[in-house]
């Protein structure tokens, strides 16, 4: 099978979906097919190409596609239409010219369904449904399959008069062997360069989504009932390191809190072994209770440190009482309670690490892309 992987984004980027795309392609390509990844050739404030930012082996093909780059120069939406119209110009003359038997089209732009005129299948991988609901599910009526990353996503179709067998969940990945590290705690605080005595509660990937705070808020407001504690967070764009430190600052916490940028995922892992426990309180808003699949909880479950989560169904999917605890959202006092309680019962905490780090086997990128193409194949 060869499957292009259409994706309309800065490749290499700070944000999850980059890691989720070039994972995606790596798996498919390990699990047998020929893959391409196609993305707009867009600047990106990266040196490294995306293989050695995300570590990931030369196993794909990558075309950057001729795009006029106006969101170099404006966010406004007349640069997006600009950069989205060029983009698509150019893949539809790059699959016109393609060999159609055995090609897969692989995307979560809905748009590019429209290439099945080319006679080529197409498979969406869905993350979000829009507010313009009657044209995302008329262009999603042109794929064979549909792929989402919670049941919640999953119903919407099912309501908008899908078929259930055109729908298969599939909650994000993992790899595996990136975060099963087993660096002591005391090297991994030396190497980072960590206080070696105070308990450490982590935060780690974007600190917001679209604009939205994802339980950094918080976790912040949470440090006032837990004096002793250190709260590191990494993997903020420079904006948002800016507002929660004028946050922390705001909260008088600032003295025990941490926050760093970007860091590729080796580092992140290392960050986990230094840590004592890992959090996402997402707040309980749409998005978060129906729309995602957050990376960070896999590499959490992976990690082996005892997870502290927002009790929201997208996360009941995976976590349950028996592998993490789930506190109420939007609730800094019952998150303080929690981390008080799992500081001052290791054993207890270890027991949910150890379940969650057996859980996160069925997550694995590679698992999760051989049911992906089984489910290509039968559809």
């Amino acid at each position: 099978m060869k499957i292009f992987y259409i994706a309309n984004a800065r490749i290499p980027t700070e944000k999850a979906h980059g890691l989720t795309i070039v994972k995606g392609c790596e798996a498919f390509a390990k699990a047998g097919a020929t893959v391409t990844l196609v993305l707009p050739r867009r600047k990106t404030q990266f040196e490294k190409n995306l293989f050695e930012t995300y570590g990931v082996a030369r196993t794909f093909d990558v075309h950057y596609m001729p795009t006029l780059d106006a969101l170099r120069f404006s966010s406004s939406r007349l640069a997006f239409f600009i950069a989205y119209t060029t983009f698509y110009i150019s893949v539809f003359f790059l699959l016109a010219r393609t060999k159609k038997k055995d090609t897969v089209i692989y995307t979560r732009d809905t748009p590019f369904l429209l290439f099945t005129v080319l006679g080529i299948p197409s498979v969406l991988e869905c993350h979000h449904v829009f507010a313009k609901q009657r044209m995302y599910f008329w262009l999603a009526r042109r794929a064979k399959g549909i792929i989402t990353i919670s049941q919640a996503l999953r119903q919407k179709f099912i309501s908008a008069g899908f078929k259930g067998e055109r729908i298969q969940v599939e909650p994000s990945g993992v790899e595996l062997a990136t975060f099963a590290l087993d660096t002591p705690q005391d090297t991994a605080r030396q190497s980072l360069k960590l206080p070696p005595d105070s308990p450490i509660i982590l935060y780690s990937g974007n600190f917001t989504t679209m604009g939205e705070d994802k339980g950094i808020s918080d976790i912040l407001r949470s440090l006032s009932h837990i004096p002793k504690v250190l709260f590191v967070a990494v993997g903020g764009s420079e904006k948002d390191l800016a507002r929660y430190t004028e946050e922390a600052k705001n909260l008088h916490v600032e003295s025990r809190v941490i926050l760093k940028g970007f860091a590729p995922q080796a580092t992140l892992a290392l960050y986990q072994r230094a840590a004592d426990i890992a959090l996402m309180p997402f707040p309980d808003t749409p998005h978060y209770r129906s729309n995602m699949s957050p990376v960070k909880m896999f590499e959490y479950m992976a990690g082996g440190r005892p997870i502290i989560a927002s009790d929201l169904p997208t996360i009941r999917e995976v976590l349950n009482e028996k592998n993490a605890v789930l506190v109420p959202p939007d609730n800094p006092s019952a998150l303080a309670q929690a981390i008080e309680e799992l500081l001052k019962h290791p054993e207890r905490a270890q027991e949910f690490a150890r379940q969650a780090k057996r859980d996160v086997l069925a997550y694995s990128w590679d698992e999760r892309t051989k049911r992906i193409l089984s489910f290509i194949k039968l559809s």
